[in-house]
């Protein structure tokens, strides 16, 4: 949750926004500082399906060599960057207010020259890139296994452990063993035994929040969950909203098949969305539209629990996640993914409601004319009946 002065310069009229970049070595410890070096135009997006959730695009006016791309630098490989940025609060001596936007790997650095213009970009990807081999996670030249009946949480404290990282929190998966044996080929990854583990169990992601720390947790439903952010925000910056449906993409039954056991039986579950307020009830005027999935990544669930369990994500993600709004408004800088909201939509045409949504992808500009996309999921509550 953002502070007290976090929250209080959201709901300013007016502001006058600041940048700082701390430069941080492969331990995360502050080396070095940039300030006030900013253009107008950098990008933020927090994606919640991505498990490389941040990312960031930052263009910068060097001030002397030291920001030449070379080893040794201030900008190389071996750095990251932790992005904050900052209003001035109006109300308590213009104190600037900064807010932490993430720490980065430093990736694909372009510096533009010419007599009139010189300009470093940097692209910034999250801590998730030491484990996918984009930026280090290869396996040492060994096949790696884990074994049937092992525990999935301890299994990832150790395959993170292995990529380097110290600070994690893994939670303990409804799912709390692996079903049959996990092995990766020499070339692999830590994270192709992660995302191998972390799919045991469908409903559940895995990623790095803006200090550099990892979690594995259950993907919040809404259920029971405090509203972050309501109209009281939203009023002083809503700018417009859009609403779109992809209707090929809707299912409202899905159906899963997982491998055929040694015995011959097939792992079966279904689900059906039984809630009468969706606009996608399987009862209602719009009827059954059905899916089957089998073979690929469902040859991974071999019990009839996991088969029952990846129906449900599925009609989370073919039904409920297509009830979406898509908000524009003045950048709220400390919003994050997968957090409840509450909004009061305007309509000129017809009756305002106020409904709870789902932030599923946050994508920030910034500068004087920054604005702010934010996609939300409508919440309902999650009770799939079985066919």
């Amino acid at each position: 949750m953002p502070s007290q002065q976090e929250y209080n310069v959201a709901k300013q009229n007016g502001r006058i926004i600041h940048t700082k970049i701390y430069l941080l070595n492969h331990k995360l410890i502050k080396v070095d500082e940039i300030s006030g070096v900013v253009l107008d135009g950098a990008t933020f997006t927090i994606d919640a399906t991505s498990d490389i959730r941040r990312s960031c695009s930052i263009s910068l006016i060097p001030k002397d060599s030291s920001f030449d791309i070379k080893q040794g630098s201030k900008i190389w490989m071996d750095k990251y960057v932790q992005i904050y940025i900052g209003i001035e609060d109006i109300k308590n001596n213009n104190e600037v207010v900064y807010t932490n936007m993430g720490i980065y790997l430093v990736n694909n650095p372009t510096q533009t020259y010419s007599a009139s213009n010189n300009t470093l970009t940097i692209n910034g990807i999250d801590m998730m890139a030491r484990m996918t081999g984009l930026r280090n996670g290869y396996l040492d030249g060994i096949e790696y296994q884990v074994k049937a009946d092992s525990s999935i949480q301890g299994a990832m404290q150790s395959a993170i452990e292995l990529a380097g990282f110290t600070k994690y929190r893994i939670d303990e998966p409804i799912i709390k063993e692996t079903p049959n044996d996990i092995s990766i080929s020499i070339g692999g990854t830590v994270y192709d035994i992660l995302s191998q583990l972390a799919e045991i169990n469908a409903n559940y992601q895995m990623y790095f929040d803006t200090n550099g720390v990892f979690y594995y947790n259950q993907i919040p439903s809404g259920d029971n969950e405090q509203i972050r952010v309501d109209d009281d925000i939203w009023q002083r910056n809503l700018i417009s909203y859009d609403t779109s449906i992809n209707f090929e993409d809707v299912k409202n039954v899905t159906e899963v098949y997982g491998k055929t056991l040694e015995n011959g039986d097939v792992p079966y579950g279904s689900s059906i969305d039984s809630n009468p307020e969706s606009p996608f009830y399987v009862h209602g005027e719009l009827g059954t539209i059905r899916i089957v999935l089998q073979g690929g990544e469902y040859d991974n669930i071999y019990s009839q629990e996991l088969a029952e369990q990846r129906a449900d994500y599925e009609l989370y993600l073919r039904c409920r996640l297509q009830d979406q709004i898509t908000v524009n408004c003045v950048p709220i800088y400390w919003l994050d993914v997968n957090w409840l909201v509450e909004i009061t939509l305007p309509n000129k045409q017809g009756i305002e409601e106020t409904n709870q949504y789902i932030i599923k992808n946050i994508n920030t500009t910034l500068g004087v004319n920054g604005t702010q996309s934010i996609t939300m999921m409508k919440y309902y509550p999650f009770y799939p009946t079985k066919i």
